[in-house]
């Protein structure tokens, strides 16, 4: 190389080198990031999140499923580790947001949509028995609160009677797992302080690892489902190199 030339080519690769970093860089805290750097085993992903952002005409809970109306939602990988283990259980409080808690521990989940004169008259053709108890237990039909409350004595908690009961009616439901629960019960967020947050395993007996998707399957999930439905962007398993870079 000719020494006439060094000059343009160092100026040239500083520039080459701002840029890139630029481009590359995270945004400052004002406002949703241009761009989204994620790092991963399958290779790098720039996710650019701009475009993401108009494509959705600003519908930001289309993609942050939990945050709703929240104009600041918290990243992906706040809620959707890349392991779920004995570290994630030990630091998940300090690490994520307070806002985010009744996203998993939804003790204020009510039976929002049960209708009691619709069920008599669709699954017991009026005939109360059905649901309720024989007369030897029950005389006259009655709020199953009234005796099944929270377990405490020899009766069966109020949960569980009504779920063994329902189950008579709704087995498709329970087929279901977890995921049935939203037929019958609605979410209802608690402030932080107020809430009496319970572990996982007081409802489900699946790990947390199998109730919350990890980081890899739970942007795959999102991703590629969008894409495939909408018939835009890269989905299926030979669609990898049009998001990870080698």
């Amino acid at each position: 190389m000719q020494k006439r030339y060094l000059p343009t080519t160092i100026v040239t690769g500083i520039l080459f080198l701002v840029a890139l970093g630029g481009y590359l860089a995270p945004a400052g805290s004002q406002g949703p990031p241009v761009r989204v750097l994620l790092e991963n085993k399958g290779g790098k992903v720039i996710l650019n999140h701009a475009r993401h952002i108009d494509d959705m005409d600003g519908r930001c809970a289309d993609c942050h499923h939990t945050s709703g109306e929240d104009p600041n939602p918290p990243a992906c990988s706040s809620c959707h580790v890349a392991k779920f283990g004995k570290e994630f259980a030990a630091a998940h409080q300090e690490t994520m947001d307070a806002k985010q808690c009744a996203s998993c521990h939804h003790p204020g989940a009510t039976i929002g949509k049960f209708a009691h004169d619709e069920h008599a008259e669709d699954y017991a053709s009026g005939d109360c028995r059905t649901c309720h108890h024989g007369k030897d237990i029950e005389p006259e039909p009655q709020a199953c609160s009234d005796c099944h409350t929270d377990g405490s004595d020899a009766r069966p908690s109020l949960r569980d009677a009504a779920h063994t009961r329902c189950a008579d009616c709704h087995d498709d439901l329970y087929k279901e797992g977890t995921a049935g629960c939203a037929s019958c019960h609605e979410r209802e967020a608690e402030p932080a302080s107020e809430a009496d947050y319970q572990a996982c395993a007081g409802c489900h007996a699946a790990p947390a690892d199998q109730l919350i998707p990890a980081t890899m399957a739970a942007f795959h999930t999102q991703c590629q489902g969008c894409h495939e439905e909408n018939g835009s962007g890269p989905f299926g398993d030979d669609a990898c190199y049009q998001c990870h870079m080698k």
